[in-house]
């Protein structure tokens, strides 16, 4: 009989299991790659992209910059970039000018959205914000108050950042009385200065018509930016100026147009006339005394809370050369100039104590 041929064995390779992933790891490697050259991508095309708007800004408003100052964007100290534009970062550009009277200057700030930012696009599409235009006038002559209106979302921002504020107009109150219904929040100091600028029919017809743009005015003479950490004691008062600080949001919401950037020039012009009204503005002797008084509490307040701080420092101080002192002569071998130590710190003591216990004589 013919032999049956036998079957081969088919025998299955045990394959380790570092080998058995490397499709896994190339997948894995794969979806990393495309993650980097999307984030590369967004971040070429938001820089673009906010570059454009700060261009578009800047030349449909150069014109009226340059017929109210001398000097449009030079800082004297840094070469202006995109014709006069001066690049923080990729998101936010300043512009100085100076040259007009009664004026030290003025700083315009564009902050765009984190376009450049992948994370900030995810934001941006989660809960959506405006490109800001920020305009500070540093004035040269202005009166004693504090003034500021803004939206209810900005007003309880700045009521708790900004320091002059908190301090001179901690009360919020609505601006029905002047026609703006519920939208915007008013904190100020002295009311006569509220009926001064949003008495004005100019004022009052931009923030009319332009509602949705404009997010906050802030007045003050007590100008010293945000407050101090909680951490940190301050030992002096903080440094003030004469500031006028407008905030305002681009049109779009997040996606401002070209033509809409051009239709933003009535805001500008409202930073110009506000600044020459409150630099002609002058108080009632009313409003003087009380804004001076004002400025003599809250500096009496500061001097008070601040003597515990600064006996407490002085006290350390003498303790610790006191040590220093003690440390040097217990290195002095010689006998007699550690006694001569001892007897010239008891005389020291002596001349302390003396106007105290003359003092208990008299009375």
């Amino acid at each position: 009989m013919p032999k049956t041929q036998e079957e081969p064995k088919i025998t299955i390779a045990n394959v380790p299991l570092h080998l058995r992933s490397n499709w896994d790891s190339f997948y894995l490697e794969m979806l990393m790659i495309a993650g980097l050259v999307v984030y590369f991508i967004n971040f070429i095309v938001g820089k673009s992209k906010n570059q454009k708007l700060a261009n578009a800004w800047f030349t449909s408003h150069k014109n009226l910059l340059e017929q109210n100052f001398a000097l449009v964007g030079d800082d004297g100290k840094q070469v202006p970039e995109s014709g006069g534009l001066q690049k923080e970062s990729e998101n936010v550009y300043t512009l100085w000018c100076s040259g007009r009277t009664n004026m030290e200057g003025m700083l315009v700030e564009l902050k765009f959205i984190k376009r450049q930012d992948m994370i900030g696009v995810v934001s941006q599409l989660i809960r959506p914000s405006s490109d800001q235009l920020l305009v500070k006038v540093h004035l040269d002559e202005m009166d004693s108050f504090v003034f500021a209106l803004a939206t209810k979302k900005t007003a309880a921002r700045l009521s708790k950042e900004m320091t002059d504020i908190s301090t001179f107009c901690p009360e919020k109150k609505s601006a029905d009385k002047f026609g703006f219904g519920s939208q915007y929040v008013l904190m100020n100091e002295l009311g006569e200065v509220a009926s001064t600028v949003l008495g004005d029919p100019k004022v009052t017809a931009v923030l009319n018509k332009f509602s949705g743009m404009v997010d906050f005015l802030h007045f003050s003479d007590q100008y010293s930016g945000p407050k101090q950490p909680e951490d940190t004691q301050p030992t002096k008062l903080p440094e003030v100026r004469r500031a006028l600080v407008f905030g305002f949001n681009f049109p779009g919401r997040g996606n401002p147009s070209l033509e809409a950037i051009e239709s933003m020039r009535p805001l500008l012009q409202l930073v110009f006339h506000v600044t020459d009204k409150l630099r002609r503005f002058k108080l009632s002797k009313e409003g003087k005394a009380k804004a001076e008084k004002n400025r003599s509490r809250v500096e009496e307040a500061f001097l008070k809370a601040t003597h515990a701080a600064r006996a407490e420092m002085a006290q350390a101080k003498r303790e610790e050369r006191k040590r220093m002192e003690r440390e040097k002569m217990l290195e002095i071998d010689d006998p007699d100039k550690q006694r001569k130590w001892e007897e010239r710190e008891q005389r020291r003591q002596m001349k302390r104590r003396a106007p105290k216990m003359k003092q208990l004589k008299t009375s």
